[in-house]
């Protein structure tokens, strides 16, 4: 089975990157990524709010079908995500970044705490992330939550925060079976700024 790094940025342009137009020089290693892997060239979101979005590309299904519909309402746990279903083939599953699946807005919050096992969408292995990743950092400095549930403090830029945890996973797996990597940027997403933000 082949290993699989799924790259995901928030907002982000086609004609911001190399691979899709771009003739500036500006995502060398994205396009080399690229080049050697799987590029999407024709592809659809069926909900263009954040957290439904979201809900569509780790389930297949239409946010209104599974009721996340908007922000503000999580990923229902019985819905089984792609990372489920690798989990039933051998997979290992791996969670970086910003996640928007678990809370649901005046009844469970998980904005600026941690997210706990049940709602991850089946990533096991490994858990580098926060609900709401701008309510938990800016784009310098900050802090996500680990696989335990204990607060992760970074420093410098949050992408590059993020690519050294998804690196740190791959530089330190103790494992043959093959990985499923999913690496979820805010970055180009506008900082939501919050007046509650617990900076590090």
């Amino acid at each position: 089975m082949k290993n699989i790094l799924f790259i995901f940025s928030d907002q982000q342009r086609q004609d911001t990157m190399g691979c899709y137009g771009q003739n500036l020089n500006v995502t060398p290693n994205l396009d080399k990524l690229a080049e050697e892997g799987t590029l999407f060239e024709n592809s659809f979101t069926a909900q263009p709010v954040c957290g439904p979005a979201r809900a569509c590309l780790q389930t297949g299904k239409y946010p209104t079908k599974i009721g996340a519909f908007k922000n503000g309402i999580s990923l229902p746990i019985k819905e089984k995500t792609m990372a489920k279903y690798l989990n039933d083939i051998g997979y290992e599953t791996a969670y970086v970044g910003k996640w928007h699946l678990a809370s649901d807005d005046g009844i469970e919050e998980y904005h600026t705490t941690a997210i706990p096992p049940s709602k991850r969408g089946g990533y096991k292995d490994y858990w580098m992330a926060s609900d709401i990743l701008e309510f938990t950092s800016h784009g310098y400095d900050g802090f996500v939550f680990n696989k335990d549930m204990e607060k992760v403090d970074f420093k410098g830029y949050r992408v590059d925060a993020m690519t050294d945890y998804a690196i740190s996973y791959l530089n330190n797996r103790n494992t043959t079976d093959p990985f499923f990597l999913f690496i979820s940027y805010i970055e180009p997403h506008h900082q939501n700024d919050r007046k509650q933000y617990e900076g590090p």
